[in-house]
């Protein structure tokens, strides 16, 4: 294969297969492309349309490059997101992967600092002075202790150097938002997926099915957001072998409000702290949506609405607020 024969097929709107995109993003994420050009390729997919086939292609190259984080457990998820819905939300599937912990399920949740939107799983984190940065041997004993680690990408995916600047530039959503949920490095047996761009759902479920993946759940609003949403219904997909459809309507569980939305990072910290302590009822019920889904599955309970009580209560209970607590302690 020829570099420039693949880049040409991008540029004039030409589908590749698997073993073209691994191709071309083996020579990007080997650093065999100048950063104009990879700007220049993300593009032209972003507006093409990229496929199942092409994403997978990232995923494989990804998969082969990555440092893997040996679990210290037997049962762990995680609660990554694509992200770039715009939106200017808080962090609702970090803030979700602490009340999951607190609920006694080990997360190992994986993540970067803000690439496309107004601050990232680990941005937060970090202004909660929670570590984002361990070893993997300090890693490995917090996830015992703690039932929690944050996995964070760059250290994990080091390849992704050469696409950091680019990306950050860009400031938008680009085919490597698409691909962080599906490489975490501690490879979790459960995961909850948002998606911001309805029309990519179908995409990374036929994405995960040509890539053999189980026991995920793809879900996005109905009002573009990539969480479950307290004002519309979200629909959710399960894939694990065959496609089942889950549709969460926000009135069955409380009545229906709007989906929070932050200007800053100081404002994302204050709603991340009041949905945890449970002080602002609202956000407690939208973070316990939104922790339902695992906790249904994770603990076989009966139905979603079993696992957003579980959830309630332990907002309600400050398991969740001790939970952060413990994990800032170090």
């Amino acid at each position: 294969m020829k570099k420039e024969k693949i880049i040409k097929k991008i540029f004039e709107k030409e589908n590749l297969s698997i073993e073209e995109s691994e191709f071309i993003f083996r020579n990007i994420l080997t650093g065999q492309v100048e950063e104009l050009e990879i700007s220049n390729i993300l593009l032209a997919l972003k507006l093409k349309g990229e496929t199942p086939s092409e994403i997978a292609g990232l995923i494989k190259v990804l998969d082969e490059f990555k440092v893997r984080f040996p679990k210290t457990v037997n049962y762990c998820v995680d609660t990554c997101g694509t992200g770039g819905d715009n939106k200017n939300c808080f962090n609702i599937s970090t803030a979700t992967a602490v009340v999951v912990s607190a609920g006694e399920i080990p997360v190992t949740k994986h993540g970067n600092s803000a690439q496309s939107g107004l601050i990232g799983s680990a941005d937060i984190l970090e202004l909660l002075n929670i570590p984002i940065k361990l070893s993997i041997a300090d890693g490995k004993k917090f996830l015992k202790d703690k039932k929690f680690v944050f996995l964070y990408a760059p250290q994990y995916h080091p390849s992704l150097k050469y696409v950091g600047s680019v990306r950050k530039k860009l400031g938008i959503r680009t085919i490597f938002n698409f691909v962080g949920p599906l490489i975490n490095p501690a490879e979790p047996d459960f995961q909850i997926i948002g998606v911001g761009d309805r029309k990519v759902l179908n995409i990374l479920i036929e994405t995960s099915k040509r890539l053999k993946k189980k026991n995920l759940i793809f879900y996005s609003s109905m009002d573009g957001y990539d969480e479950i949403s307290s004002f519309a219904p979200t629909e959710c997909f399960y894939v694990n072998g065959e496609v089942k459809r889950i549709l969460i309507k926000p009135e069955e569980f409380f009545t229906p409000f709007k989906m929070p939305v932050v200007k800053n990072k100081v404002e994302a910290l204050e709603l991340f702290k009041k949905a945890i302590s449970g002080d602002d009822e609202n956000l407690a019920k939208l973070l316990s949506l939104n922790a339902s889904l695992i906790f249904y599955h994770s603990k076989k309970l009966n139905s979603i609405k079993e696992g957003y009580e579980y959830a309630y209560e332990i907002i309600k209970n400050k398991k969740a607020a001790e939970k952060l607590e413990e994990l800032r302690s170090e």
